[in-house]
This record gives C-alpha cells, structure tokens and sequence, in this order.
C-alpha cells in the first residue's frame, strides 16, 4: 500500500485507533503546502503536481515547530491526526512523555472548531486516552484518561449519534470500566448499525466486514471471554478470524485462550503457533506458548519428562528475553524459576527492575512484581513486609487471588488465626472451587474442635476438586481428614488413611512413614480385623529404626494377636517387659489373659497377688485402677472384714483420692447404683422412693461421664437403661437408636435394644438386634448368653401372639445354649439355663392347654406333656441344687403347677383325640360325598358329549345329502344351459342367412332406382328377438317390432343430394349394422343366462 493510500484512509481505519503500540515508527511523512491546496481551489483547468513537505521524525527535536507548520499550511484533519499518532508512537517507543501530542490535540481543536474535521480530531483524542488509561500507573490516572476520553466521545456523540467510531471508544471505555453488559450493548450496536450501512451500499453481506465492525466484534468475544462464557467467545473470536485472517489483533490470540479455558491445550497452543506463523513478532503468541511450555513441563508425570519440557520452556524463555531484555512478562516468568531453585536475590532484582518501569508497566505485571517480593520475603520469614507487599499485589490487581492467600498464610504466621480464617472464608466466598482455598480453611479448621464439621467439608470438596482437575492432591489433606473422623466415623478415617498410603505407594515411595502404618493397624483393629492389623504392625515394625516405637509397636502386635495367637501375644508381651520393666500396659494384658483363664465367680490366689502387687506398685495409675475394678467384678472377690464391697470402695477411693473425672470408676457406680435399685422390690411408697433416689444417683453418675465424654456408649446406655426400669420405654427406645447409629462396634449396644424392644412389645425386632449380636460379635460355639437372649425374645413373642411355633423356637434356642454351656464348661450357668428350657416347656403347656381344639392337635398335645414330665423331672433336681436359679419355694410350687398341668393336658389330650377321630369321620363322609358327587357329575358330562357326537354325525349326513343334491342340480342347470345356448347358435345361423339373401337380392337388382337400392338396404338391418325376464317372445312379434323401430330411427338420416358411390356406402352401413346385432346378440344371451339362473334358484 502506498503512502498516500494510507494517508487517505486513515481518518476512517480503526485500525489506526485501536491498533496494539507499535514495535515499529513511521519515520517519516509528507504534508501538502497551503499553495497547493489553493492552487486546486481556484485553478483546476490544467493538473498541476502538489507540493509536499517531508517531515523526519528523526530529526524532529522541537515538535511545536511541527504544530506552527501545521498550523501555518491548514492541511486537512487527516494530517495533523496522522502526526499526533506518529508523535504518539514515537513516545511508546522510546518511553517519554506525551504531552507533546496532547498539545498537538488541542491545536488541532482549536483549528477545527466544527465539522467533521472536528468530530475526527475528538475521535483520535478519546483513542488517545483511551491507550494513555491502559499505561497508567494509578486507578486516580486511569480514571482521569477515561474522563477525558469520554469527553470527546460524547462532544461527537452529541453532534452524530451513529458515529461508529465514537460508540467504539465509549465501548471500549466501559469495557475497560469493567461494564460489562453497556459494552456489550453499545458492541452490538456498532455491529447492527455497520450492517445496516452496508446494506444501504447495497453490499452483500458476504463482502469483507468494515474495521469497526471487526473490532466490535472483537470486542463482543473479550466480554464474552470476561463473563468466561468461553464456548460463546470461542465462536465469536472463529467468526472474526474467517472475515478477517489476518485482522490485527490477530483472533487466534483469543482464540487459543478459550480452548486453554475449555480444557483443550493442545488446540490452544496450536492456534498461537499459527499466529506466530502468521506474523513471526507477535509478542503476545511467543509469551503465551512459552507459559504453555511451563504449564506443560508441571504437568509431566515421569521425571524424564519434566526435565525435557522444563528444558524447552527455559530455552523459550531465554529466546524471549534476548529479543527483549526489558519485557516485563519475560522477566516475571525468569523470576519464578530463580524462585524455584531458592535464589531468592535473583528474585528480588527482577521484581524491582520490573516495578522500575513505573507508569509504564500494566496493574496485572505490577501485582505480579509484588507477588514475588512478598513470596521470597515469606521464606525469610520476614512476614510484616510480606504482608505489605501482599497487600501491594492486591491493590494493583485485585483479582490476583495468589496474593490474597498469601496475606492470610502471613496472618497465620504472625498468630492472627481467626484475622487468617476470615481472609481464606472470604476467598472463598468468591472462588468456591479455588483448590488453596479450601485446603488451608480445611487445615485451619481442624485445629479447633468446634469446627471439624467445616474441615471435612473444605477438605472433601479440595480432594473433589483436585481429582477433577486432574491435580496432585496434598498428603496432609488426607491425614487431616483421618485424624478429624477419628472420633466421628472409624470407617471414613481408616478410608482417607489408606487413601494417604495409596498416594505415597503411587509416588513410588518405598520408605513409607510408620505413624501410617501403625494407625492403620489400629484403625482395623478397632474394626475387627485383627489378622489385618497385625499385617501393618509388622511392616511398621520392620521399617522402624526407633527404641522409643519399638515398645508402642511390639504392643500393639501383641494386642492384634490375642484373638487369634494368645501364646504368641503373651510372648510379646513379656518381650515389651524385657526392654522396659515399668510397660504396665503390657503387665495389665497379661494379667487380663491370665484371668480369662480361670472361670468367672472364682479367684485363683497367686494371679490376685500379682493384681494387687501391681496396684499397690502404681496406686495413681488410673488404667491399672480400671483394671482392678474389672478384676474384682469379674472374681465378685467378697466383702472385707469390715462388711464393705471391695469393688465399690475401691472405685469410691479412685474418684475420691486420684480423678474425680476417672470415667470407668464413675460408670462402675452408676452401675452398682442401679442394681441396688433394681434390688428394692417393695412396693410400699418408702421402697419407691429409696429405689428412684438410687435410680437419681445413677444418673446423675452418667450425667457427669457424658459431660466428660459426650460419646461414652456407656454412659448414655445407663440413662437409657434408668428409662427403660422407670417405664419410660419410648425415650428410652429414642436413645438406644442412637447410640447405635453412633457406635455400631459395641455389643452391649445391640443387646440393650433388644431389651428395650422386647419392653414395648416389637418382639421380632429384638429377636433381630440379639441375632445381630450373636453373628457379629459372639460365636455359636461358644457364646451362649446371645442363644439364651434370643430364646427369651421366641419366648416373648410367643406369649404375646399365643404362638406354638415361636414358643418351639424358644426351646430349640434354650436347648442349644446348654449344650455349649456345657461343650465349654460354664458349669455356674448351666442351672440356670436348665430352669429356662422347664420354663419354656411349662409356657407352652400353659398355652396349648388354652387353644382351641380346631388350634391345636393330638401331636402338640403329646409333646408337650412329654415337655412338661420333663420340666418336672428339671425343676425337682434343681432343688437339689447347692446355688439353685430360684428359691427352692418357688421351684417346688413350679413342680406342682406342672405336675396339675399334666392332669389337664391328660384330660385335654383325651378329649383332643375324640375330637380329631370325629373330625376325622366327618371328613371321610364329606369326602365320600364328594366323590359320589364327583362321579354323578362325570356320567352327565358323558352322556352330554355322546348327545352331542350324535347330533354331529346327523348334522355331517344331512349337510352330506345336500351337497350331493346341489351336484345333481348343477349338473341338470349345465345341461339346459348347454341346450339353450345351442338354440340360440341355430337361430343366429338362420338370421344371418336371411340377410346374405337381401344381399344377394340387391346385388340382382343390379343398376336399379336409387329408391329401390335404398329399401333394399334398410331391409338388411333387421334386429334378432330380444328375451325379456320371465316372459317368452315369439320371433315374428319381434321382428315386427324391431322393424318398427328401424323405420322410426330411419327419419333422422338424410338422403345426400349427390351420391358418389352407393354400394360403398350401404356396405359401410350393413357392417355397422352387423355390429349392432353382434352386440344385441351378447346382450341377450347374457340376459338369457340371466333367465336360467333365475329359473332353476
């Protein structure tokens, strides 16, 4: 394009507006004299060369010079805007002031004072600023460039409201105001009015689109971009680049932006590498692909990988800096890597160099150089100036979040915790989806107890987040989540910890930290699985290195081992004692396996020794406490001399004399208190308040627990318990389920429910809770306390629904928990169970004794009284009993209730067995009955189908007769229909000679009068006889009447005056007339077949 081209269309080129600074300067530019223009003014009969002055803005050292010039020669508006923008670029170049083209501005005004000189003028002065804006140093500055540049927008507004290019600045202006939806607007109208110009050019709207309508268009994409409707802005930025290809700014800039927004890199980098094909200096295409080489080579998954693209990123990096020393983007980018590598001074000169270049450098780098101070002033702890400079970052930019959690991570360092918490709340606020947000408010909140709750939910919505965008997740983020469910939810702890193992495994990490492993252990331990705890306490205790673990780790071993190794756990018990003498814990176990051993109710001398040495060893001790307490109660060791329970005073001296808040001692009151309660059987008003003042003791016992511990198991099934002895079933039912759904590992849980359930009468529902018990946590071989539970509940049941059946399931129950009381030798225990299969089968004969005889049978009535006799036998040999279940009192009035039982069942049994042989005889003549009936019905039903079979054979022979008469009268008809078609071929033959002889009788006539031929011919048409339905016609009366006819339809035909040539014609006439008859002849055969038809139907 030539020069005078450009200084043609300049005026009207967006381009020349809104165009990015200029790496480049138009050194020079020619001017037209005033003689010229004056010169075409009044003389432009002969064409005369203009003369032009040349301007070097090189050599231009005073530009007001260039201002007189201007203002001496009067060129066109078009001139002086071009020097103002070349003044203006020159001052982008070489980083000076502008004041230079402001001056030029304002002459140029003060020339144009009207016209569309001065509207173009006001134009490029609201450009001017508006680029001046994007150079400020300040928001005061910023503001102050748009001001002024809506000045000049709305003095050309005001004048030419459709003036595209002073919507444009205002749309620029309100975009760079953050104005979102007036840019949009006034974009959009830009484009609508664009289009409408060009319609009224009459130009297609396929024809290459105005500047301004580009750049308006480009601008739509940006908002689009900002409102981070990428897939929107992406199609906007595509429609851009297919008008204009190579349109600068170039589109694929934004269009490489949306993709990298949209998840696509690989087609971001792509349309930044055809930018930069498409022009070799974009700055922009080669910053851009250079940061996708950084986020590429952070992205790698292999080591390898990271090195190679980390390698080409620098060596982009360094390509740019030797194209351009000063540029801000490409020192910032060095800044992070001298960062990374800790050369926190390389850091610091970069930044200040930066922030160096003042007005000059955009508020995103500024934020950016600030950043990076008050980062490398964090890692020298300096945290008040990193704070300051924090602070700085986000004042430049406030949208630089990086910078805000930098100011609450220096909140936190300074001990200002609730100042940081509520910095981090509100970034999040804003950036709910921010990773760092959520993990360091997750991290802070699980420090304080009041808000775990919200540290499970910022720290799960982190590890979301992080697997969704495919990032790295924070170890620690897991470990937190485990420690803060530890006391919430066993199962999501021991989940987020293998978690925690999985990624450090993933990481390729051999050497895997043993606090993991050992709580690992723990966790599944506490779940139940002793075989998988004991697998991580020996990899923790392989991997241990320490004396001090070493003891904690051999414990828990030993611990995972009791249920499945009891001598392998005893010989690490006793291996912790050999390393260190004073492990009590270690001595407790033992002493526990020791006790186990030795049969409840008893006390063997030598082990309560050792128990008591220990106490008296560590009388402070409050686990050795616990356990003495435990051991008293399990041996029930007898009142000491002075009458006083030793377990009780002992427990009294544990909260009197060492921790009144000792939880176990506190529980083991309650406890006793409710079973003195439970032990106050009067019912006189005295009795009833001495057993609620006990019952108000133990509560408040378990009230204390509960506020020491609010997730004491223990504690809250005491209270429930008091509820259930007080008959508050229902509050008492509320509590159990709750703490079942809060402790689900605990069998006491279950089985407090189920009585609680068996109290308000949901007896299948305990039935169920007791079962749960027995299948998780006891063992049918040896558990017979769970078997004896759910006897008690079938036993419920069937006293409730009067049910035989549940009250068997009760003694098949009762029957199998003897038998493995008696497999393991719970000798204490088997009376008592004896007494409850005698109390079941007594149960059952109460209850078969009150059916009715259509409800029970011979059988039940049999084995029940053989239950009873046995029952008899049970209760008589438990009176004999040293520790009998009951007294012997009770035991004999239940030998004769029994025995009186027996009388009656006898009694009913008798009249039981009349009753069914009745029942039975009644029966067998019902049934007798039933198949005289049956056999009455079958004769019938015989006789029926052979009525019916006869009257199909009759039905067959009849329609068999008529079949063979319809073939005798089709035969008869084809006869008659033969003979008469043959009738009517004899008389057709006769006809036909009868017209051969007209003919031949005409031929003779030869030559004759044209009258004679005439009749002659009319005689040849004579019609055949026609059959009318159900009448006969004789052939002479039909021909008289068809000759009639002929005669009558002979008057509509004229004799022509002339005639040619007569036999011609008549013999045309005869064929036609044989036509007819042929016809007629058809047509009365068919009616004679009519005829027939009707005559034999």
């Amino acid at each position: 394009m030539s020069q005078s081209h450009a200084e043609d269309t300049v005026v009207n080129d967006a381009t020349y507006y809104v165009k990015e600074p200029p790496t480049y300067l138009t050194t020079s530019f020619d001017v037209p004299t005033k003689d010229t223009k004056a010169a075409h003014e009044y003389d432009d009969s002969e064409p005369t060369a203009p003369e032009f002055v040349t301007f070097d803005f090189e050599e231009i050292e005073d530009p007001s010079d260039l201002v007189d010039f201007l203002k001496a020669e009067e060129p066109g508006s078009k001139y002086w805007i071009l020097m103002g923008a070349a003044l203006s670029d020159k001052a982008a170049i070489e980083l000076t002031s502008e004041s230079a083209t402001e001056n030029l501005i304002n002459s140029a005004l003060e020339t144009f004072s009207s016209g569309s000189d001065n509207l173009a003028v006001h134009n490029f002065r609201a450009w001017f600023y508006i680029r001046k804006s994007n150079n400020s140093s300040t928001p005061e500055a910023r503001k102050e460039a748009h001001d002024l540049a809506l000045q000049s927008v709305n003095h050309v507004i005001n004048i030419d409201r459709y003036n595209a290019l002073a919507s444009l600045a205002q749309a620029e202006i309100f975009y760079q105001q953050e104005d979102y939806e007036r840019a949009l607007d006034l974009f959009d109208r830009v484009i609508k009015s664009e289009n409408e110009a060009a319609s009224r050019r009459k130009q297609s709207h396929s024809d290459e689109k105005s500047d301004v309508e580009v750049y308006a268009s480009l601008g739509r994409a940006k908002i689009l971009f900002k409102r981070k409707n990428y897939s929107a802005s992406l199609r906007q930025f595509q429609a851009v680049l297919m008008l204009r290809p190579l349109f600068n700014p170039d589109a694929r800039i934004g269009i490489g932006m949306n993709f990298w927004r949209l998840k696509d890199k690989a087609l971001a980098v792509s349309a930044w590498e055809r930018a930069l094909q498409v022009n070799p200096a974009n700055k922009t295409a080669k910053v851009l692909l250079t940061l996708a080489k950084f986020d590429s080579s952070f992205n790698a998954l292999v080591d390898d990988d990271f090195v190679e693209r980390y390698s080409a990123a620098l060596d982009s990096l360094n390509k740019l800096l030797k194209s351009d020393p000063s540029d801000p983007v490409a020192l910032l980018l060095l800044a992070s890597y001298y960062y990374s590598v800790g050369q926190y001074n390389s850091v610091m000169k970069i930044a200040e160099q930066v922030l160096s270049l003042g007005h000059k450098l955009s508020p995103v780098l500024r934020s950016d150089a600030n950043f990076w101070i008050a980062r490398v002033k964090y890692e020298e702890k300096d945290h008040v100036n990193a704070q300051k400079f924090y602070t700085e970052a986000s004042k430049a930019s406030p949208e630089n979040v990086l910078s805000k959690l930098g100011w609450g991570q220096a909140q936190y360092r300074r001990n200002q915790v609730d100042d940081s918490i509520i910095t981090f709340e509100a970034i999040l606020n804003n950036n709910e989806k921010l990773l760092e947000a959520n993990y360091l408010l997750g991290v802070l909140y699980s420090e304080r107890e009041e808000t775990q709750d919200k540290a499970i939910k910022c720290l799960e919505r982190y590890v979301r987040l992080a697997q969704e965008k495919n990032e790295p997740i924070i170890l620690n983020a897991y470990l937190t989540l485990s420690k803060v469910y530890e006391t919430k939810d066993i199962n999501a702890a021991l989940s987020y910890l293998s978690k925690s193992l999985e990624l450090l495994q993933s990481q390729g990490l051999k050497d895997i930290p043993i606090e993991i492993l050992n709580n690992l252990g723990v966790f599944h331990f506490v779940k139940g699985n002793p075989s998988s705890a004991k697998t991580f306490f020996e990899s923790a205790r392989s991997a241990n290195t320490s004396d001090e673990l070493e003891i904690t780790l051999l414990f828990n071993e030993a611990r995972a081992l009791e249920t499945t190794d009891e001598t392998q756990a005893t010989d690490l018990y006793n291996l912790t004692l050999e390393k260190a003498p004073g492990y009590v814990y270690s001595q407790i176990r033992l002493l526990y396996l020791s006790s186990m051993k030795t049969a409840k109710g008893k006390e063997d001398e030598e082990l309560a020794a050792k128990v008591d040495a220990l106490l008296a060893s560590n009388p402070s001790n409050l686990q050795i406490r616990a356990f003495y307490s435990w051991y008293l109660h399990r041996t029930g060791r007898p009142n000491n001399a002075a009458g006083e329970n030793v377990e009780t005073k002992h427990n009294k001296e544990t909260l009197t004399k060492y921790d009144s808040h000792d939880t176990y001692a506190l529980i083991t009151l309650g406890n006793l208190y409710c079973s003195i309660a439970r032990e106050v059987k009067g019912k006189t008003a005295q009795d009833i308040d001495r057993k609620n003042q006990y019952y108000v003791r133990g509560a408040n016992l378990f009230q204390k627990v509960l506020s020491l511990d609010p997730k004491n198991i223990y504690a809250a099934q005491g209270i429930a318990i008091i509820f259930v002895e007080n008959k508050l079933s229902g509050i008492a039912l509320e509590t159990f389920r709750k703490i079942r759904d809060a402790a689900t590992d605990d069998p006491s849980v279950y089985v407090n429910l189920g009585h609680c359930l068996l109290e308000v009468g949901q007896h299948a529902k305990a039935i169920d809770c007791y079962d749960i018990a027995l299948k998780r946590f006891g063992d049918e071989t040896k558990d017979s306390k769970y078997l004896t539970l759910i006897a008690r509940g079938w036993c419920a049941r069937g006293s409730t629904e009067k049910s035989l059946e549940s009250f068997l399931k009760a003694l098949e129950f009762s029957k199998k928990s003897l038998d493995v009381a008696t497999a393991n030798g719970y000798s204490k225990l088997i009376p008592s169970l004896k007494y409850n299969i005698a109390f079941v089968q007594s149960q059952m004969a109460l209850l078969v004794l009150k059916l009715e005889l259509s409800q029970r049978t011979v059988e039940d009535i049999s084995k029940t009284l053989e239950g009873v006799e046995e029952s008899i036998a049970t209760f008589e040999a438990l009176t004999t009993e040293q520790h009998p279940p009951l007294s012997v009192e009770i035991l004999t009035e239940r030998v004769n209730m029994a025995k009186a039982n027996v009388t009656r069942l006898s009694d009913v049994l008798e009249k039981q067995t009349a009753y069914e042989t009745q029942f039975q005889s009644k029966i067998q003549e019902a049934k007798a009955k039933r198949e005289e009936w049956k056999k009455q019905q079958d004769q019938l039903e015989r006789e029926r189908k052979e009525e019916e079979e006869k009257k199909e054979a009759e039905k067959r022979e009849m329609n068999k007769k008529l079949q063979e008469q319809a073939a005798n009268w089709e035969s008869e008809r084809s006869e008659i229909k033969e003979r008469l078609e043959q009738d009517m071929a004899n008389k057709k033959s006769k006809r036909k000679e009868a017209v051969l002889t007209d003919e031949e009788f005409s031929g003779a006539e030869g030559e004759g009068d044209e009258k004679s031929s005439t009749k002659a011919a009319r005689k040849t048409s004579v019609k055949r006889p026609r059959k009318k339905k159900d009448n006969v016609i004789e052939d002479d009366e039909d021909e008289d009447k068809e000759v009639k006819k002929q005669r009558k339809s002979n008057k509509v035909y004229k004799s022509a005056d002339i005639i040619e040539d007569s036999d011609e014609d008549m013999s045309d006439f005869v064929e036609k007339d044989d036509e007819e008859e042929d016809e007629k002849s058809e047509a009365e055969k068919k009616d004679d077949d009519d005829n027939e038809d009707e005559g034999l139907f």
